[in-house]
């Protein structure tokens, strides 16, 4: 039974409240049990069912509503964004009460939002009128989805390039693509940016490409045109000034050149070629350079040729030389005159040399220097050497008597006076040492009987003769033999004469009715060889000689000796010479003549022509080319555009045979040189 003031509380089952029972037995409640309290608190009054003015409870029913709604939350959302920053998601959150119906929950984040790309906690809260509330939560994953392919932003635009080289020109552009997810889509071109671009028009595509994979379309594409409209460089020398001694002009070279920016080394074309002879004059050379897109460059230069003479004469035909001393003082040496030939005089006359030719050369080696000069004043040198050598030995004359007679029975010591006396008895003559040294070689004991002596006897230059004879020692107690004394060589012969002749030398003397022996050998031979070289041509009592059957040019040497009864020969006297063919033949030399002559020469069956010149004080007034040996001089004549006349005075001619071509300039030896003078 339900008690005064025992109040009830119940929780409310639904909008209306809660349904309460109570028991208050025999009594009627102003509110009946079971019945719907509303939430809130109800006063209950309860009366005696026999007495109603019998209060038999009174109480309160309080219905509450402590019971927070139900919250109903979706799962964890998964979601594909197509965007990097994220995706848009909506979802469903709701909740109910059993007194207030359905409630709205609060969701942060709300739904609708755009959520990044990643895992974002959801939290939702259900709150009732009373304030009861009820909170959960779930995920939101989104994920990354790129299936959306990139787009250009900045597109080239078809370009024309001027070519910088010969692959043509570096092209460069600007591209750019942007990605809904990726901020730098790839851009690939099938040519780079930068890179060099043939002659002519290229295509280029470029695509781009995201990191998922996802490539532009369309391509992006456009043209490169690379162009050639520059003309070569072409490079040429400045005017060129040309001297020539050849009055038909000169070879000239030059450089020219021509490069191209695309056709690179190009090989220019001109009129006249480099290595072409050039005329004397001035001569205009025009070139032109093409390159393969067919542009061209051209110019011009000058190229003059002046008829000079800055060469000197070329001299030929010398040579060392080494001779046999024919005296203390050296010997005479005789040498070929040097060839002179210049390019515009042709052969030159005039050639000197220091030492002349037919001087007396001292021992040892002498330079020698020879010269000619041109009419322009060109001076060409040679130099050679003259070597004088002695390579004679001395003459050994041996003592007048070989006896001496023995100090013991056995013989005699070499030191004995006696034998001494023979040993320095011994005498040497040199032609050219006039105190050669005599020693000797015997044993320190002489026999009785024969011993042989050998004698040697050497000059100042090293040659050595060596002889021997035999001493005889005479038994102990013979009589004395004669003293042995000095030999006396034979006095040299005098006035010793070479005359050359034309293939044989006269040789002249002076002995005094005495015996000569005429030795002969080349010059050039003797210095290098032994005396045995030497060939006996006379011996005898006459005091000339004829040497026939030599060599024209050749020079010989000659030594003439005095021999005594006993047959020991002076050291004697050389001489050196020279046969030579007087190759010369009018008008004679040193002639006086009161009319031109006719000059004449021997006939060179080799030669092509011949070069006569004619020479007044030293100085050329004539050259003149004759196919003949022979040439008439007249009154007046031209000779380098001045004109000359026969005057009074002393006049040297000269004549050189020529052989081939006159431009080869091959002329052989001097036939000579003469003069004469004109007299009125």
């Amino acid at each position: 039974m339900q008690l005064l003031n025992d109040n009830i509380q119940a929780e409310a089952t639904g909008p209306g409240g809660a349904n309460v029972s109570f028991d208050v037995a025999g009594s009627t409640c102003d509110h009946a049990s079971g019945s719907l309290f509303p939430i809130g608190t109800t006063h209950v009054t309860c009366t005696d069912d026999t007495d109603p003015s019998i209060v038999t409870a009174r109480f309160n029913v309080t219905v509450v509503d402590t019971t927070p709604p139900t919250l109903t939350l979706p799962g964890d959302q998964n979601v594909a964004a197509d965007s990097s920053s994220g995706a848009k998601v909506t979802y469903s959150a709701s909740a109910s009460d059993i007194v207030d119906g359905t409630i709205t929950p609060v969701c942060t984040p709300a739904s609708g939002t755009t959520f990044a790309i990643g895992t974002t906690p959801v939290t939702c809260t259900a709150t009732d009128a009373n304030l009861n509330s009820a909170s959960g939560g779930f995920n939101v994953i989104v994920t990354l989805d790129d299936n959306q392919p990139p787009t250009f932003t900045t597109l080239p635009s078809n370009s024309t390039t001027e070519a910088t080289g010969s692959g043509g020109a570096a092209v460069s552009w600007t591209i750019a693509a942007t990605d809904n997810v990726d901020p730098s889509p790839t851009i690939v071109c099938d040519h780079t940016s930068g890179s060099t671009f043939p002659v002519g028009t290229t295509p280029v595509d470029c695509t781009a490409k995201d990191s998922a994979g996802n490539v532009s379309s369309p391509h992006a594409s456009f043209s490169v045109t690379v162009t050639d409209t520059t003309p070569p460089v072409l490079t040429l020398p400045g005017d060129q000034n040309v001297e020539t001694e050849d009055p038909g002009g000169a070879v000239v070279t030059y450089g020219v050149s021509a490069s191209d920016i695309v056709s690179g080394s190009i090989t220019p074309s001109c009129n006249h070629a480099s290595g072409d002879t050039f005329p004397v004059g001035t001569t205009t050379v025009h070139c032109t350079a093409t390159d393969g897109a067919g542009k061209s460059s051209s110019g011009d230069f000058n190229v003059t040729v002046a008829l000079v003479d800055h060469t000197p004469p070329v001299l030929s035909g010398y040579g060392d030389k080494a001779v046999e001393a024919n005296g203390p003082a050296g010997s005479v040496v005789n040498f070929p005159t040097p060839t002179a030939v210049d390019a515009v005089d042709g052969p030159l006359g005039a050639v000197n040399c220091s030492p002349a030719s037919g001087s007396t050369f001292p021992l040892g080696v002498t330079g020698v220097t020879c010269s000619a000069t041109d009419t322009h004043g060109n001076t060409g040198l040679a130099t050679f050497n003259v070597a004088v050598n002695d390579t004679t030995p001395p003459t050994i004359y041996l003592p007048t008597a070989a006896r001496i007679v023995a100090t013991s029975v056995t013989g005699i010591p070499s030191s004995d006076a006696a034998a001494q006396a023979y040993f320095r008895a011994a005498r040497a003559v040199d032609m050219i040492d006039a105190n050669p040294v005599v020693t000797y070689e015997a044993a320190s004991f002489l026999a009785v009987g024969p011993n042989p002596v050998t004698f040697h006897a050497r000059d100042a230059s090293g040659n050595e003769s060596v002889t021997t004879a035999t001493l005889t020692v005479l038994p102990l107690g013979s009589p004395a033999p004669p003293t042995p004394t000095p030999p006396t060589p034979p006095a040299e012969v005098k006035n010793v004469k070479v005359t050359p002749l034309d293939g044989a030398v006269r040789i002249e003397w002076s002995a005094g009715g005495r015996e000569v022996m005429v030795t002969r050998s080349t010059s050039s031979t003797r210095s290098l060889r032994a005396v045995g070289d030497e060939t006996v041509i006379y011996k005898g009592t006459a005091s000339r000689y004829v040497d026939r059957g030599l060599t024209n040019g050749v020079e010989y040497r000659y030594v003439v000796a005095a021999v005594d009864a006993a047959g020991n020969r002076s050291a004697g006297v050389a001489a050196v010479i020279v046969p030579r063919r007087n190759l010369l033949k009018s008008p004679k030399d040193g002639a006086r003549l009161k009319k031109p002559p006719k000059l004449l020469w021997a006939l060179d069956t080799e030669a092509q022509y011949y070069n006569a010149q004619l020479l007044l004080n030293g100085k050329k007034i004539l050259s003149v080319w004759p196919v003949r040996p022979a040439y008439a001089l007249k009154t007046s004549w031209k000779y380098e555009g001045r004109k000359y006349t026969l005057k009074p005075g002393v006049y040297t001619w000269f004549v050189w045979p020529g052989y081939g071509a006159r431009s080869a300039v091959d002329y052989g030896e001097l036939m000579g040189s003469r003069t004469f003078r004109i007299v009125r």
